[in-house]
């Protein structure tokens, strides 16, 4: 399991637009945050910097008590917003791209444990958008990720197909133990799965929220409580998900 310390004083695009502004957080070992902001926001430029694959040129990113300088981490997973597969390699290859001594025997298993067995030797475009987030999830998990981020792994997939996701997360969150940052849209998908919501504003952002969702586990995603506990969020903080704190 890790500990995050995020803070950021600003970052700026190359064409000059603040973004993030005065953006801080810790991220206690084994804990599941969930962040939600307006489109535009910087939530994947935040999920880039921890990452390492972009600069943090104002503040510092530190994890496990070392402090990052822009380079990419292998103790840290990153499934992003689309699959991103090499289409001219198999699975199995695109798999050996993140961790090259990986045993056969591993692959197959990893794959068999997220639904795709046998499928090792299949190209992604025999793959349907749902099986190929399953690839990009086994992919995260085969490097035994001690912080895993999520860029809005399962928009647009269809409802069964993005439930069924989500559980197989919750599953491998469970059994690595690993520290996990989620970003999402979706208030239901938050309080499913997450401990701790983080409420970011329009850019340039900033925290301007922060909820902890004390509800047991296991949750229902459309269950009485998790519904009661939205409604009651929302009567609370009505212009959390309208996209106009400023």
């Amino acid at each position: 399991m890790a500990e995050l310390n995020v803070r950021i004083e600003n970052k700026q695009y190359i064409h000059g637009t603040n973004v993030l502004d005065n953006i801080e957080f810790n991220l206690a070992a084994g804990e599941f945050v969930a962040i939600i902001g307006p489109s535009g926001c910087g939530k994947t430029t935040l999920l880039n910097m921890i990452s390492g694959l972009e600069p943090s040129e104002a503040g510092s990113i530190v994890f496990e008590g070392e402090r990052f300088y822009g380079q990419m981490c292998t103790q840290i997973g990153y499934i992003f917003q689309q699959p991103r597969l090499m289409p001219w390699l198999t699975i199995e290859q695109n798999l050996l791209l993140v961790q090259p001594n990986s045993r056969p025997d591993t692959i197959s298993e990893l794959l068999a444990s997220v639904g795709l067995e046998g499928k090792q030797d299949c190209y992604p475009r025999t793959l349907s958008g749902g099986m190929q987030r399953r690839v990009s999830i086994a992919r995260a998990f085969l490097i035994n990720p001690k912080l895993l981020l999520l860029d809005e792994p399962f928009n647009s997939l269809d409802a069964p197909t993005a439930a069924r996701l989500r559980l197989l997360l919750i599953k491998f969150c469970q059994r690595q133990r690993c520290s996990v940052i989620f970003v999402t849209h979706d208030l239901q998908e938050a309080v499913y799965l997450a401990d701790r919501i983080l409420f970011l504003s329009q850019p340039p952002s900033r925290i301007v929220h922060q909820e902890s969702i004390t509800l047991r586990r296991p949750r229902t995603e459309s269950g009485t409580d998790e519904l009661s506990w939205q409604a009651a969020l929302l009567a609370k903080h009505p212009s959390l998900l309208a996209g106009s704190v400023n």
